[in-house]
């Protein structure tokens, strides 16, 4: 009798915790992401600061915070600069 009562306790528990963690995996996935890029050029050293600004007044503009993004790419030449960025927030 005990080890029935068991075997529906752990059934209910792992078909509760199956709902749970489902519902939670739907969430996740409601997510926003865009991609940005800037370009900077100068002849005093300060192309990357002006990459990465282009870049990220770009994603204010599309209604990110600098913490939702991360840069993921950049390529630094002599008198220029190109950044890409990544921007993800919650739909």
């Amino acid at each position: 009798m005990t080890t029935r009562r068991t075997a529906r306790i752990c059934t209910a528990f792992a078909l509760a915790s199956a709902v749970v963690l489902g519902g939670g995996v739907a969430a996740a996935a409601d997510t926003y992401t865009r991609v940005f890029t800037g370009s900077g050029y100068s002849d005093w050293g300060f192309a990357l600061d002006y990459a990465r600004g282009q870049a990220y007044q770009k994603a204010l503009a599309d209604g990110f915070v600098y913490e939702q993004c991360v840069e993921t790419g950049k390529v630094v030449l002599m008198f220029e600069a190109h950044v890409t960025w990544q921007c993800t927030r919650e739909a």
